[in-house]
């Protein structure tokens, strides 16, 4: 484990999606300012209004010389700040987790009770985590391809009458009588694998959707994904596999494929879509890559 150490910063710019976690992430953002000016740091809170704020407004605070931007929001919030400040060792993240899904905080220990996480801002030390990276994007939690970057497609794009984990799972289980499985050829230091799949999840993180375990093994330092691979199976059996993600008990059926690698290329007949954190990134043929220690952000000690 490397050493860890109280960054050196004072000023910081907090980004916060307001609307976030049913309105909460506003609520939250402005605690935060509050505790962090009352212990002598210096900052300010910055309102997104669309897609794309958020990683224009850290790009910004970061060429005017900000070396701490804080994200509050869920994995959405993150993914946009990660790709303003990937790769700049002397940029930290801090991250208060408030949003439909919060995996990237989990895999960090980071508290979802707002003056805990705000209380790792002022006591907790920097960690190097990896970042995936496909083209000129970043990602921080998972990249998703398949039957589960559709239920992220529709999650994102059409909406659902529930929040967090209960919209991925109401999403998954309506999404799955209307998925046809693509026919994929996959390459990474495993081999490679070509035919049919349900899905095939590569991470950072062990888990997606607001926890669900899709790669337990997976550690966010150790310069490597673990991949899933999941073969098309009947309903019946995905509904199961469904309920078993929370603790990844899906990991021992026979029509799952566990494996580790540092890069993978993905190729599809047609293309399709993927999606990395719940966000839409661009379309097969892609090559998923890890950048080892691409992020510096802070954690509980």
């Amino acid at each position: 484990m490397p050493n860890r150490t109280k960054h050196p910063y004072r000023e910081f710019v907090l980004i916060t999606n307001p609307i976030s976690g049913k309105g909460k992430a506003g609520a939250v953002a402005e605690q935060a300012l509050q505790h962090l000016t009352a212990q002598g740091y210096t900052g300010r809170l910055e309102l997104t209004t669309q897609a794309g704020d958020a990683k224009r407004i850290a790009r910004e605070a970061i060429e005017n010389g900000s070396h701490w931007i804080i994200a509050c929001g869920g994995d959405g919030t993150i993914h946009e700040v990660v790709n303003a400040i990937a790769e700049r060792p002397d940029v930290i993240l801090g991250v208060l987790p408030c949003g439909k899904g919060n995996d990237f905080a989990e895999a960090l220990k980071i508290p979802t009770k707002p003056i805990e996480a705000i209380e790792v801002l002022l006591v907790g030390t920097t960690r190097q985590v990896d970042l995936g990276k496909i083209g000129d994007y970043y990602f921080d939690t998972i990249v998703t391809c398949g039957y589960d970057a559709e239920v992220s497609r529709r999650v994102t794009e059409e909406g659902t009458p529930f929040s967090g984990t209960a919209a991925y799972v109401y999403t998954a289980i309506t999404t799955l009588f209307r998925y046809r499985s693509p026919v994929v050829r996959l390459e990474g230091d495993f081999g490679s694998y070509e035919g049919e799949i349900l899905l095939t999840a590569t991470g950072l993180t062990a888990s997606y959707g607001g926890g669900m375990k899709i790669v337990p093994g997976a550690i966010i330092d150790d310069g490597l994904f673990d991949v899933c691979i999941i073969e098309p199976v009947p309903h019946r059996t995905v509904l199961r596999l469904l309920f078993t993600l929370f603790w990844g008990g899906h990991a021992g059926h026979p029509a799952v494929q566990m494996h580790r690698t540092k890069s993978m290329t993905i190729e599809t007949d047609p293309p399709i879509l993927l999606y990395a954190d719940g966000e839409r990134i661009c379309y097969t043929p892609a090559t998923v890559e890890i950048v080892e220690r691409g992020l510096t952000v802070i954690a509980p000690q």
